[in-house]
């Protein structure tokens, strides 16, 4: 789940709204919290626009409304009285760091707001003189002190990073003896793990360690470190968003092969797509008396709407356009059938396709209908290009591959249209959904002014990123756990990341569970709940065992990829190194509410921790009584420690909301 900018995302944005920032007119800046700054911009070219900050994490123009703070805080007033109305002279990244610049011109000259996006990041406001005016974090460090008054100094940038490699220092630093490879990449790369796992995976590596490193993976992974340094240095960038059904995973602004097995789509903007990823993610006040608020959702739905109509339509002029190539190439069998013919015995010959041209071009000059069709030949593609012209006289131009008959080429347009048909009618139904969505949104606006009610209604409530796998919180960790072998496989694939650690259950039969920043500050009670969490959804739950042993290891111990020359199975996974066991732990497991002001949320775990979260719960451990029975007799004992105040955000609550936290048939410990 993307929770912040890597380097390459720095450097892809800048690229794209730079060109909007210079020669732009600081407007206003504000603040909403401790994590957010925006900036206001105004252009003689363009509307007024704002650039929102989270310190630390992304930074974006933005189309979305938030609501604003009357009063403003220091930090704010001091940003306001030293660069308001100012211009802005250059915005641009520092190397290839996860930093930003500023350099806004004044008559006394050029102030510079930086914006660190690495560690707990930052948000630093400098003078002409190179003093520091203004820090949203005031620390001191080794090598920089941050703190009003005091020079400014950039972080120590790394020695080396992607855009001054040669094949030198890259195989000097992928010589280094006693090394994990991805640790050697990550430093040498400069650009996070994400990336660094993607080298490896391009190069088809499989060795985990430099010393295991082959003659061949190493002239491999020199040469795709060089395709991504070119990319890199050409700025190479379009915006691909990947998705897991209907949830984006990712953005990136090149494509990454380990999301393969994930939806891809392409997008215009970078910067709308991470603007429209990341706005959507922002918690929202419950209450809807401020219209700012309905403003902001209204903005969303209505952008939504329009995506969902211009796919719609996309769709059915889809659906048209393969059917019309389909039918131009039956309406004009007889030549495209010898022109396949042609190209086809011409190889079968021995041609070379520089003679195969020739010949082609000597045919138009012949007037032969065969060649006369033909824009262009592609035969890295196996794709030959042909022109026509449909009823309406329109230029179609046709890509045929030339490995395939005449049919087989005409039945992948007619099946591209099949597709793109079926879709429509989900489409329609989404379009449906956010126009009703849209409705009421805007009839609570009308009765804005209307007098609240006693009993507020309860508000549905947005579910976060983790909750479509097994989950729970530890000490502020999230948990997640794979419910079957897709979400398993999953898990490792996307969400598995460096500093996390990885369990599983010393048992057949056991789901995948990855504790998020696990390797920083994790309890050794925490741990031991974790491992419970990864017994609670194993086969012995089912097998009514309660006690078993649980291991761990860290991420680079992990793999989906056996060594080479030998086989895993489905649903299998390679761990690699020492395993850290923790042993006899017994299998404890409770069911909960936790009342939030505007609705109730159902929550299931280790029953230490539901415990620390609240005091409405029900224990359970291996049973009889069928899931779906036990989970109606769950939500009865819940709804009656329930206060009476809170009881209806309960009722609200459905069956299937208690289930997911259920991990098998079950009895209730009393």
């Amino acid at each position: 789940m993307k929770s912040n900018l890597s380097s390459i995302d720095i450097h892809a944005l800048v690229e794209e709204i730079r060109p909007r920032l210079i020669g732009s007119w600081i407007n206003n800046a504000y603040s909403i919290g401790e994590k957010f700054v925006i900036l206001r911009f105004r252009k003689s070219t363009e509307n007024p626009f704002e650039l929102v900050i989270e310190v630390g994490k992304r930074f974006h123009i933005t189309k979305y409304v938030r609501k604003k703070p009357a009063t403003p805080n220091n930090k704010i007033l001091m940003l306001r009285k030293h660069i308001k109305r100012l211009k802005v002279k250059d915005f641009y990244q520092l190397e290839l760091d996860r930093i930003v610049v500023f350099e806004i011109e004044s008559q006394l000259g050029d102030y510079k707001l930086v914006v660190e996006f690495f560690a707990e990041g930052n948000l630093i406001l400098v003078s002409p003189e190179n003093k520091i005016l203004m820090a949203y974090r005031y620390k001191k460090m080794r090598d920089r002190d941050i703190h009003p008054g005091k020079e400014f100094l950039f972080p120590p940038s790394s020695e080396t990073n992607i855009l001054k490699l040669n094949e030198g220092l890259i195989l000097s630093k992928i010589n280094t003896p006693n090394q994990k490879v991805i640790s050697v990449l990550n430093e040498l790369l400069g650009l996070g793990p994400n990336y660094s796992k993607d080298v490896v995976l391009r190069a088809n590596v499989t060795s985990r360690r430099t010393d295991d490193l082959t003659d061949e993976e190493k002239e491999r992974l020199v040469g795709v470190i060089f395709e991504l340094q070119k990319v890199i240095a050409e700025k190479q960038f379009s915006c691909y968003c990947y998705k897991d059904d209907d949830e984006i995973v990712d953005i990136t602004p090149i494509p990454i092969s380990r999301y393969s097995d994930l939806t891809v789509t392409n997008c215009s903007s970078f910067n709308d797509a991470l603007d429209d990823y990341f706005s959507r993610q922002e918690e929202e006040p419950e209450f809807t008396e401020d219209k700012t608020v309905l403003s902001s959702k209204i903005t969303k739905l209505k952008k939504t709407l329009i995506d969902q109509e211009r796919h719609l339509e996309n769709l059915k002029k889809q659906e048209e356009n393969e059917k019309i190539k389909g039918d131009l190439l039956y309406a004009n069998y007889t030549t495209v059938d010898e022109l396949l013919r042609t190209i086809f015995n011409a190889r079968k010959q021995g041609l070379s396709w520089s003679e195969i041209k020739d010949r082609l071009e000597l045919g138009k000059k012949k007037n032969i209908e065969a060649a006369k069709i033909v824009e262009k030949l592609e035969p890295q593609n196996k794709t030959v290009w042909v022109k026509f012209y449909d009823e309406s006289g329109t230029e179609q131009l046709i890509p045929l591959d030339f490995t395939k008959t005449i049919n087989e080429n005409a039945n992948i347009f007619y099946e591209k249209a099949k597709k793109a048909r079926r879709k429509v009618p989900g489409a329609l139904e989404a379009i449906e959904r956010t126009k009703k969505k849209l409705e009421e949104v805007k009839k609570v606006e009308v009765t804005i002014a209307e007098e609240v009610q006693t009993k507020k209604p309860v508000l549905k409530r947005n579910k976060k990123w983790y909750e479509k796998f097994r989950w729970f919180i530890c000490e502020d960790h999230v948990v997640i756990g794979g419910k079957d072998v897709k979400t398993n496989e999953r898990i490792l694939k996307t969400y598995l990341e460096e500093n996390d650690l990885f369990f599983h259950a010393d048992v057949h039969g056991a789901p995948y569970v990855v504790v998020k920043d696990g390797q920083r500050g994790l309890s050794e009670e925490c741990l031991r709940e974790v491992a419970t969490f990864a017994l609670n959804y194993s086969s012995l739950w089912k097998d009514k065992k309660l006690v078993g042993d649980v291991f761990y290891v860290s991420p680079d111990q992990v793999s989906l990829t056996p060594p080479s020359g030998q086989y895993l199975a489905k649903g299998s996974v390679m761990i690699y190194g020492e395993k850290k066991y923790i042993k006899n732990v017994e299998i404890n497991h409770a069911v909960g509410i936790i009342i939030h002001e505007r609705y109730a949320q159902v929550v299931g775990g280790p029953i230490k921790s539901i415990e620390k979260q609240t005091n409405i719960l029900v224990k359970i451990r291996p049973g009889d009584v069928p899931k779906g029975k036990i989970a109606k007799i769950i939500r009865e004992k819940l709804l009656d420690k329930t206060p009476e105040e809170h009881r209806y955000k309960v009722e609200a609550l459905n069956i299937n909301d208690f289930l997911e936290f259920i991990p098998g048939d079950s009895e209730i410990m009393e």
